[in-house]
């Protein structure tokens, strides 16, 4: 069993739930399928769905290291059977089990942690699509006649990743050449640094009084408005009194004014409670992208 699918796991088991300090700013697990397209306001993400294919349940809740499972899409045959599939996933920088901050890291590490059953289909390469630059990763499993297309960008400090899986090369082209109708844009989204929160950026801080001792991790995400002020917080996964306390205590933070070109902007940061985050030196397997299939 894979250790991000454990990490999913935990959440569904233990209640830990996402949440956020307000409901009018997007958070990255609120997309939503409208006439023919997956839309993401807080990636400002519009994905064209492909004729014919129909949207997938939805996945687990965001995982204490910032994995999403933000959509999915399968074509299904009339018997039933499925010919291709579109995984469309996020992976948070600021709390990745490794440390990486480019898809390209990512992408690399899903390529390194590869078992000999697969087969590459090519070394990890670069493309553009709608006029942004994404990094693939291509490579089958021989015994099934599964084939995999890894595509993945960087936005707004996650990797974005379109994972194609089937054993139809022509249905994963159309899949693939859907992604030319996308948009996805950063336009008016704050600035995302990493570690911002660190000791000599806090004016202010209060620690959160939790009134059971839990031993989870609890990643946040903190916007600071140009005033210093936290303006929104949303916890990955977080039980409900652990969010009421963390959020409490974040309204009395003040943090020093994040300036671009001497500037007061906004600043994207996170932040982690509970538990510190337990990050390996190298990826594995675990990384992979895509459901679990036959070899």
């Amino acid at each position: 069993m894979s250790l991000l699918f454990m990490l999913l796991l935990s959440v569904l088991i233990q209640g830990a739930t996402p949440s956020a300090s307000d409901a009018a700013t997007p958070v990255p697990e609120q997309g939503r399928v409208a006439a023919g397209r997956y839309r993401n306001a807080y990636f400002n993400l519009s994905y064209p769905i492909p004729a014919g294919w129909t949207e997938q349940p939805a996945g687990p809740p965001p995982s204490e290291a910032g994995a999403y499972t933000l959509a999915q899409f399968a074509l299904i045959d009339p018997d039933q059977r499925l010919r291709a599939h579109v995984l469309i996933t996020a992976q948070d920088f600021f709390f990745s089990l490794i440390e990486m901050d480019e898809a390209k890291e990512l992408v690399a590490a899903t390529r390194r942690g590869l078992e000999p059953v697969y087969q590459l289909e090519g070394e990890p390469d670069q493309m553009t699509i709608a006029g942004r630059p994404f990094h693939r990763l291509r490579y089958r499993a021989p015994r099934s006649g599964l084939h995999w297309r890894v595509l993945s960008t960087d936005t707004r400090c996650h990797a974005l990743t379109f994972t194609l899986t089937g054993t139809d090369d022509a249905a994963l082209d159309a899949a693939q050449n859907a992604m030319r109708g996308m948009s996805l844009t950063t336009t008016n989204a704050p600035a995302c640094v990493s570690d911002y929160a660190r000791e000599e950026n806090v004016v202010k801080r209060t620690d959160p009084l939790f009134p059971t001792q839990r031993y989870n991790t609890i990643p946040v995400r903190v916007i600071v408005g140009s005033d210093g002020r936290v303006r929104h917080a949303h916890l990955l996964s977080a039980y409900p009194d652990q969010s009421k306390a963390i959020l409490e205590a974040l309204r009395s933070w003040r943090f020093k004014p994040y300036r671009v070109a001497g500037k007061a902007v906004e600043v994207e940061t996170g932040i982690v409670f509970g538990m510190p985050l337990e990050r390996g030196p190298s990826p594995g397997p675990s990384l992979r992208s895509g459901p679990p299939s036959p070899r």
